[in-house]
């Protein structure tokens, strides 16, 4: 089991430090709930789900042999007030890519069957997407998220 250590430490009101690996990062804890220094937490959760699935689209892509470029994720994080809680997370995975249909669909499961970031959210959070062709229409469309589509 892989272990990841990160320290947050608050250096002045409203900024903290997080340190993983020799990676410095402020990051925004405003406690007032406005943001102006960086990421929230709810967008932080976004952009960790989305790196995770550009990761794994590069992989699969790669041993899928599919060429492609202008790989990129646009995500939207929805959060309710009371309790605070990110409870849906929509995204859409956009490709330039000779690859056909079918691959495209396999690409679209893979990337998220083998994502950390979605297999630990998938179970508290609804979780939908799809991937379309960088100027074609989209091709594959997932529903509520489980095991096997998104």
């Amino acid at each position: 089991m892989k272990v990841f250590k990160i320290k947050e430490t608050l250096v002045e009101n409203g900024i903290a430090l997080t340190q993983a690996r020799d990676i410095k990062v402020l990051s925004d804890v405003k406690d007032d709930g406005t943001h102006p220094y960086g990421f929230s937490p709810a967008e932080i959760i976004g952009n960790a789900l989305g790196s995770c699935l550009l990761i794994n689209a590069q992989r699969i892509a790669k041993k899928m042999r599919m060429n492609f470029s202008d790989l990129s994720v646009d995500l939207q994080v929805y959060r309710q007030e009371e309790p605070p809680k990110v409870v849906r997370i929509e995204y859409v995975i956009h490709i330039n890519t000779n690859g056909t249909d079918e691959q495209l669909e396999k690409l679209f499961d893979y990337t998220a069957k083998y994502s950390t970031t979605y297999n630990t959210l998938k179970d508290s959070v609804e979780i939908v997407g799809k991937i379309e062709k960088v100027g074609f229409e989209s091709i594959y469309d997932g529903e509520k998220a489980d095991d096997s589509i998104v």
